[in-house]
Protein backbone atom coordinates (compact mmCIF):
# COMPACT_ATOMS: atom_id res chain seq x y z
CA UNK A 1 0.00 0.00 0.00
CA UNK A 2 1.05 3.62 -0.48
CA UNK A 3 2.68 5.49 2.39
CA UNK A 4 0.15 7.12 4.71
CA UNK A 5 0.53 10.03 7.12
CA UNK A 6 0.06 8.62 10.63
CA UNK A 7 -0.08 10.35 14.01
CA UNK A 8 1.60 8.31 16.77
CA UNK A 9 0.59 9.31 20.30
CA UNK A 10 2.73 8.04 23.17
CA UNK A 11 5.63 8.70 25.55
CA UNK A 12 9.07 9.01 23.94
CA UNK A 13 10.83 7.42 26.93
CA UNK A 14 9.21 4.08 26.17
CA UNK A 15 11.48 1.66 24.26
CA UNK A 16 8.42 -0.25 23.03
CA UNK A 17 6.92 2.96 21.70
CA UNK A 18 10.13 3.77 19.86
CA UNK A 19 10.20 0.30 18.33
CA UNK A 20 6.57 0.51 17.20
CA UNK A 21 6.99 3.99 15.73
CA UNK A 22 10.16 2.88 13.97
CA UNK A 23 8.32 -0.13 12.53
CA UNK A 24 5.66 2.12 11.06
CA UNK A 25 8.24 4.55 9.68
CA UNK A 26 9.50 1.83 7.33
CA UNK A 27 6.34 2.25 5.26
CA UNK A 28 4.62 5.45 6.38
CA UNK A 29 5.16 9.09 7.31
CA UNK A 30 4.99 9.39 11.11
CA UNK A 31 4.25 12.47 13.20
CA UNK A 32 4.77 12.09 16.95
CA UNK A 33 2.66 13.54 19.77
CA UNK A 34 3.03 13.07 23.52
CA UNK A 35 -0.53 13.91 24.63
CA UNK A 36 -4.10 13.97 23.44
CA UNK A 37 -4.10 17.76 23.34
CA UNK A 38 -0.98 17.89 21.19
CA UNK A 39 -2.40 15.16 18.94
CA UNK A 40 -5.54 17.19 18.26
CA UNK A 41 -3.51 20.30 17.40
CA UNK A 42 -1.31 18.33 15.01
CA UNK A 43 -4.24 16.54 13.37
CA UNK A 44 -5.93 19.88 12.69
CA UNK A 45 -2.78 21.20 11.05
CA UNK A 46 -2.05 18.15 8.88
CA UNK A 47 -3.99 15.69 6.75
CA UNK A 48 -3.71 12.72 9.11
CA UNK A 49 -5.03 9.40 7.79
CA UNK A 50 -4.95 7.43 11.05
CA UNK A 51 -4.01 7.81 14.71
CA UNK A 52 -2.08 5.23 16.74
CA UNK A 53 -2.69 5.80 20.45
CA UNK A 54 0.00 3.91 22.41
CA UNK A 55 -1.65 4.18 25.82
CA UNK A 56 0.61 1.44 27.19
CA UNK A 57 3.68 3.68 26.82
CA UNK A 58 1.78 6.42 28.67
CA UNK A 59 1.09 4.08 31.62
CA UNK A 60 -2.66 4.55 31.33
CA UNK A 61 -5.55 2.61 29.81
CA UNK A 62 -6.00 5.61 27.51
CA UNK A 63 -9.80 5.43 27.41
CA UNK A 64 -10.21 9.12 28.26
CA UNK A 65 -7.61 10.17 25.68
CA UNK A 66 -9.25 7.98 23.07
CA UNK A 67 -12.64 9.54 23.82
CA UNK A 68 -11.10 13.01 23.52
CA UNK A 69 -9.60 12.13 20.13
CA UNK A 70 -12.88 10.64 18.91
CA UNK A 71 -14.89 13.68 20.03
CA UNK A 72 -12.55 16.21 18.44
CA UNK A 73 -11.47 14.20 15.37
CA UNK A 74 -14.46 11.98 14.51
CA UNK A 75 -13.36 11.45 10.91
CA UNK A 76 -9.90 9.97 11.66
CA UNK A 77 -9.64 6.22 12.42
CA UNK A 78 -7.92 5.31 15.70
CA UNK A 79 -5.83 2.30 16.70
CA UNK A 80 -5.73 2.01 20.50
CA UNK A 81 -2.84 0.04 22.05
CA UNK A 82 -4.20 -0.88 25.49
CA UNK A 83 -2.12 -2.15 28.44
CA UNK A 84 -4.82 -4.70 29.36
CA UNK A 85 -5.79 -7.03 30.87
CA UNK A 86 -7.63 -8.18 27.76
CA UNK A 87 -10.94 -8.98 29.47
CA UNK A 88 -11.03 -5.46 30.94
CA UNK A 89 -9.98 -3.56 27.83
CA UNK A 90 -12.76 -1.44 26.39
CA UNK A 91 -12.37 1.33 23.84
CA UNK A 92 -14.32 3.35 21.28
CA UNK A 93 -11.36 3.17 18.89
CA UNK A 94 -11.76 1.61 15.45
CA UNK A 95 -9.21 -1.06 16.42
CA UNK A 96 -8.22 -2.18 19.94
CA UNK A 97 -4.88 -3.96 20.42
CA UNK A 98 -3.87 -5.34 23.82
CA UNK A 99 -0.18 -5.68 24.65
CA UNK A 100 2.09 -7.30 23.76
CA UNK A 101 1.99 -5.73 20.28
CA UNK A 102 4.78 -6.30 17.77
CA UNK A 103 5.79 -3.92 15.02
CA UNK A 104 4.69 -6.40 12.37
CA UNK A 105 1.26 -6.79 13.96
CA UNK A 106 0.83 -3.03 14.14
CA UNK A 107 1.88 -2.56 10.49
CA UNK A 108 -0.63 -5.18 9.36
CA UNK A 109 -3.34 -3.53 11.45
CA UNK A 110 -2.65 -0.15 9.84
CA UNK A 111 -2.72 -1.76 6.40
CA UNK A 112 -6.09 -3.42 7.04
CA UNK A 113 -7.52 -0.20 8.48
CA UNK A 114 -6.43 2.01 5.59
CA UNK A 115 -6.74 -0.34 2.65
CA UNK A 116 -10.49 0.23 2.05
CA UNK A 117 -10.01 4.00 2.19
CA UNK A 118 -7.36 3.96 -0.53
CA UNK A 119 -9.94 2.88 -3.11
CA UNK A 120 -13.27 3.87 -1.63
CA UNK A 121 -15.10 7.13 -1.19
CA UNK A 122 -14.68 9.88 1.38
CA UNK A 123 -18.18 10.76 2.61
CA UNK A 124 -18.97 14.03 4.38
CA UNK A 125 -22.63 14.55 5.26
CA UNK A 126 -24.64 14.45 2.01
CA UNK A 127 -21.51 14.63 -0.17
CA UNK A 128 -19.11 11.96 -1.42
CA UNK A 129 -15.76 12.22 -3.16
CA UNK A 130 -13.84 9.46 -4.90
CA UNK A 131 -10.27 10.00 -3.75
CA UNK A 132 -8.73 7.87 -6.50
CA UNK A 133 -10.85 9.18 -9.40
CA UNK A 134 -11.07 12.78 -8.11
CA UNK A 135 -14.83 12.84 -8.59
CA UNK A 136 -17.28 14.78 -6.40
CA UNK A 137 -20.70 13.15 -6.09
CA UNK A 138 -23.71 15.27 -5.09
CA UNK A 139 -27.29 13.98 -5.39
CA UNK A 140 -26.04 11.15 -7.58
CA UNK A 141 -24.35 13.53 -10.05
CA UNK A 142 -20.61 13.14 -10.62
CA UNK A 143 -18.33 16.11 -11.27
CA UNK A 144 -14.69 15.65 -12.25
CA UNK A 145 -12.18 17.60 -10.13
CA UNK A 146 -8.82 19.08 -11.00
CA UNK A 147 -5.97 18.10 -8.63
CA UNK A 148 -6.20 21.43 -6.75
CA UNK A 149 -9.99 21.25 -6.53
CA UNK A 150 -9.75 17.69 -5.22
CA UNK A 151 -7.17 18.61 -2.57
CA UNK A 152 -9.16 21.61 -1.36
CA UNK A 153 -12.37 19.56 -1.25
CA UNK A 154 -10.63 16.77 0.67
CA UNK A 155 -9.30 19.22 3.26
CA UNK A 156 -12.78 20.67 3.78
CA UNK A 157 -14.34 17.18 3.99
CA UNK A 158 -11.77 16.04 6.57
CA UNK A 159 -12.34 19.10 8.78
CA UNK A 160 -16.12 19.67 8.87
CA UNK A 161 -17.32 22.21 11.40
CA UNK A 162 -13.82 23.65 11.76
CA UNK A 163 -12.88 27.18 10.73
CA UNK A 164 -10.00 26.92 8.26
CA UNK A 165 -8.14 30.18 7.84
CA UNK A 166 -7.07 31.37 4.42
CA UNK A 167 -3.37 31.08 5.21
CA UNK A 168 -3.73 27.41 6.13
CA UNK A 169 -5.64 26.63 2.95
CA UNK A 170 -3.12 28.46 0.79
CA UNK A 171 -0.26 26.55 2.42
CA UNK A 172 -1.92 23.13 2.11
CA UNK A 173 -3.31 23.45 -1.42
CA UNK A 174 -0.88 25.81 -3.17
CA UNK A 175 2.19 25.27 -0.98
CA UNK A 176 2.65 28.98 -0.35
CA UNK A 177 2.28 31.35 2.56
CA UNK A 178 1.99 34.39 0.27
CA UNK A 179 -1.21 36.22 1.19
CA UNK A 180 -0.91 39.17 -1.18
CA UNK A 181 -3.40 37.64 -3.62
CA UNK A 182 -5.83 34.86 -2.60
CA UNK A 183 -8.17 35.20 -5.57
CA UNK A 184 -7.27 31.67 -6.67
CA UNK A 185 -8.63 30.34 -3.38
CA UNK A 186 -11.80 32.41 -3.77
CA UNK A 187 -12.33 31.06 -7.28
CA UNK A 188 -11.96 27.47 -6.08
CA UNK A 189 -14.37 28.07 -3.18
CA UNK A 190 -16.93 29.50 -5.60
CA UNK A 191 -16.49 26.49 -7.85
CA UNK A 192 -17.12 24.05 -4.97
CA UNK A 193 -20.22 26.01 -4.01
CA UNK A 194 -21.52 25.69 -7.55
CA UNK A 195 -21.43 21.92 -7.10
CA UNK A 196 -22.59 21.37 -3.51
CA UNK A 197 -24.92 24.30 -2.77
CA UNK A 198 -28.62 24.41 -3.73
CA UNK A 199 -28.17 28.20 -4.03
CA UNK A 200 -24.47 29.08 -4.47
CA UNK A 201 -25.17 32.79 -3.94
CA UNK A 202 -26.63 32.01 -0.52
CA UNK A 203 -24.47 29.10 0.72
CA UNK A 204 -25.85 26.70 3.30
CA UNK A 205 -22.84 24.41 3.72
CA UNK A 206 -19.61 26.19 2.77
CA UNK A 207 -19.70 29.30 4.93
CA UNK A 208 -17.44 32.35 4.70
CA UNK A 209 -16.00 33.37 8.06
CA UNK A 210 -15.45 37.09 7.67
CA UNK A 211 -11.77 38.16 7.76
CA UNK A 212 -10.72 34.59 8.68
CA UNK A 213 -11.50 31.90 6.12
CA UNK A 214 -14.09 29.21 5.49
CA UNK A 215 -16.03 26.50 7.34
CA UNK A 216 -17.92 23.50 5.97
CA UNK A 217 -21.09 23.13 8.03
CA UNK A 218 -22.86 19.76 7.95
CA UNK A 219 -26.52 19.12 8.73
CA UNK A 220 -27.12 18.30 12.40
CA UNK A 221 -26.25 14.75 13.35
CA UNK A 222 -24.14 13.88 10.31
CA UNK A 223 -20.50 12.90 10.48
CA UNK A 224 -17.88 12.34 7.80
CA UNK A 225 -16.50 8.91 7.08
CA UNK A 226 -15.47 6.42 4.43
CA UNK A 227 -17.54 3.84 2.64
Amino acid sequence: MEAARLLFVGRSRSKDRSALAAALERQHHIILASSGKEAIEIARAHLIQAIVLDADSMRTPGDRICQQLRDQLPHIPIIHIHPGPKDQAHSIADVLLVVPVTGMRLRKTVERLLQPQSHDNLTCGPFTMSLTRRVLIVDGQETQLTPKQALLTEILFRHPGEILDRKTLMEKVWDTDYMGDTRTLDVHIRWIRQVIEPDPSNPTYLQTIRKVGYCLQLPNGTKPGSK
